[in-house]
């Protein structure tokens, strides 16, 4: 026993035991978002968010600091390396060439969109960059990747909280809206599942907006959406390097990429066996849950709503421009 209680006091343990009254609380907070989603089918990250949001005088509290802060940091980027076993070379191939030119089309517009609208707004220019490959690429998994290498204190976590939510929701709408939308417009199966997974923000969204339509759009959806997944993987690596050599600040070098770089490597060669992969797919979701419970806990509604009309004027402008250039991609390409 006595061994057994000087273990506990050894040195090494004294940042696990300051980092653990926060990090269970975190972990409660997401396990609770993720049972509600389950019961009631809404989108989990946006439950555990909210919640957090209920918990945010606790965070405030000194034991709970260290532990919250622990995860809405270090958790996220374990969480974004792990995101490469979810991303192979294989769904770039899966497709055909017209869904790949009109990705290829829209994303880097979209992105540039919303850096130059973004200043119009005079919204900070992280938080245009975050929205814009929120928009452009997959929603909410792509601006918590894209948050994790930007160099810490460049983005204020309420404005990423702000885009978020705004994505989260215009994903929601999308989903709903469009399928009628393009079937009106007199598109075929094919070219309206393509048009859903290049305009939708999220998988989930873009898969099951598909499937609304039909199986063959469902598909279709379901790959060119996987091909604009695809794309996170350099344009992090683009941005991670990129980022930190313009910081003026100390160097904070984004090593957990190498993490996300080799499992995407393994994933692409079908070198990870599907029961491991299956496994780190599922503790990314886990560590992003996390991550969304501690943010919520930092992050009051107030300082969202703080920030005016403008961040949610830029994700929907953002949102139309993406569907647009997508159409008009579209009609160029197989013309």
């Amino acid at each position: 026993m006595n061994t057994s209680l000087r273990a506990l006091d050894h040195p090494w343990t004294v940042p696990l035991k300051r980092r653990y009254p926060g990090a269970a609380l975190c972990v409660v907070v997401a396990l609770a978002g993720s049972f509600l989603a389950e019961h009631y089918g809404a989108p989990a990250l946006v439950l555990v968010l909210l919640l957090g949001f209920g918990f945010a005088s606790q965070a405030s509290d000194e034991r709970m600091r260290p532990g919250v802060e622990f995860c809405a940091r270090p958790v996220l980027r374990i969480g974004v390396a792990l995101l490469g076993a979810r991303i192979g070379a294989e769904q770039l191939m899966a497709v055909g060439s017209l869904p790949l030119l009109v990705v290829l089309s829209c994303v880097p517009l979209t992105i540039g969109s919303a850096l130059l609208l973004g200043h119009w707004l005079n919204l900070p220019r992280m938080q245009s960059l975050v929205a814009g490959v929120a928009v452009a690429i997959c929603g909410v998994s792509a601006a918590v990747a894209v948050a994790a290498v930007i160099p810490q204190g460049k983005l204020e976590e309420r404005r990423l909280l702000g885009v978020v939510v705004g994505v989260t929701g215009l994903g929601t709408l999308s989903m709903l809206l469009l399928p009628p939308l393009f079937s009106g417009l007199g598109f075929s199966e094919l070219h309206t599942g393509l048009l859903l997974g290049a305009s939708i923000h999220d998988v989930a969204q873009a898969a099951g907006a598909g499937y609304l339509v039909s199986d063959s759009a469902g598909d279709i959806a379901t790959l060119t959406k996987l091909l604009r997944v695809a794309l996170l993987a350099p344009l992090i690596l683009l941005l991670g390097a990129l980022l930190n050599d313009r910081s003026s600040g100390p160097a904070d070098h984004p090593w957990f990429l190498l993490g996300f770089v080799a499992l995407f490597a393994l994933n692409s060669l079908g070198l990870l066996p599907e029961e491991l992969r299956q496994l780190l797919v599922t503790a990314s979701g886990a560590c992003l849950l996390v991550v969304m419970a501690a943010l919520g806990m930092r992050t009051s509604l107030g300082a969202i709503i703080a920030q005016g009309w403008r961040p949610m004027a830029l994700l929907a402008s953002l949102s139309g421009l993406l569907i647009i250039s997508a159409m008009a991609t579209l009609a160029l390409y197989s013309s």
